[in-house]
């Protein structure tokens, strides 16, 4: 009988993907997809999936929130993480999800990775330990980005503003740190969505609680943290466009 699996991933050419290799694999039916974490857990109650494949970082809530709502229900299902950073809570993932994939997916891993999920359901030891996940996961509420030597973890709290590096982007944080990660401004953008930052440009996203002012005539937004101030270049529209916002907001 085929195992009933669900992914849940952002990334519609992610889920494509992950679909024609299980589909690939045989004895795996995709019983369904979800692009969110909020439709993931509602496919999850519906479908009482025996496997979930779950994107780690999702604009929003991320894949962690899922693991808490199913912590909440108290569901069981066997997870395999699939994430595009190596680094990213490997080591809280190896002692208490399933299993993990890294992204792009890569057939031979698939095809390895259900082996032992057959083999662990065989002797009835696919179970997470979800509490323990959780607890391991230490920094869930920072973010992790892949450096060009190594990998930092960063509170979205502490990050003032992005500025665009042509593929890559600085990360300036608030203890006087510039940081430069492998993700490009938008990809960073869909990270922090939600979570109080805007846009101001096309290179440049701002941390709107450390701002202090906004011109037009010079075209510029000033933030200050810990007594330190920072310019960040925007052009009219977009500061017109953060006023509206923020009028919106109160």
């Amino acid at each position: 009988m085929p195992i009933k699996a669900i992914v849940i991933d952002d990334e519609e050419d992610a889920r494509d993907i992950l679909t024609r290799l299980l589909n690939r694999h045989g004895n795996i039916d995709i019983a369904g997809k979800a692009a969110s974490a909020a439709e993931g857990f509602d496919l999850i109650c519906r479908l009482q999936p025996d496997l979930i494949f779950l994107d780690v970082q999702m604009p929003g809530e991320d894949g962690f929130a899922v693991i808490e709502r199913m912590r909440n229900q108290q569901i069981t299902i066997p997870l395999i993480f699939v994430t595009a950073f190596a680094e990213f809570a490997i080591e809280a993932i190896r002692n208490a999800a399933f299993d993990y994939l890294l992204k792009p997916v890569n057939f031979m891993e698939l095809q390895a990775s259900l082996g032992r999920y057959f083999h662990a359901k065989q002797n009835n030891t696919t179970q997470n330990n979800i509490d323990q996940l959780l607890k391991l996961i230490g920094q869930k509420d920072k973010l992790c980005f892949n450096t060009r030597t190594g990998y930092i973890y960063v509170n979205p709290d502490d990050i003032i503003y992005c500025n665009a590096d042509v593929n890559y982007t600085e990360i300036h944080i608030s203890d006087g740190r510039c940081e430069v990660v492998t993700l490009n401004i938008s990809k960073i953008a869909g990270m922090l969505e939600n979570k109080g930052f805007f846009r101001i440009s096309r290179s440049a996203l701002i941390n709107t609680q450390y701002l202090i002012k906004a011109d037009r005539r010079s075209r510029t937004c000033e933030l200050l943290k810990n007594d330190k101030r920072y310019t960040v270049a925007a052009p009219v529209k977009q500061i017109r466009e953060l006023e509206n916002k923020l009028m919106l907001s109160k």
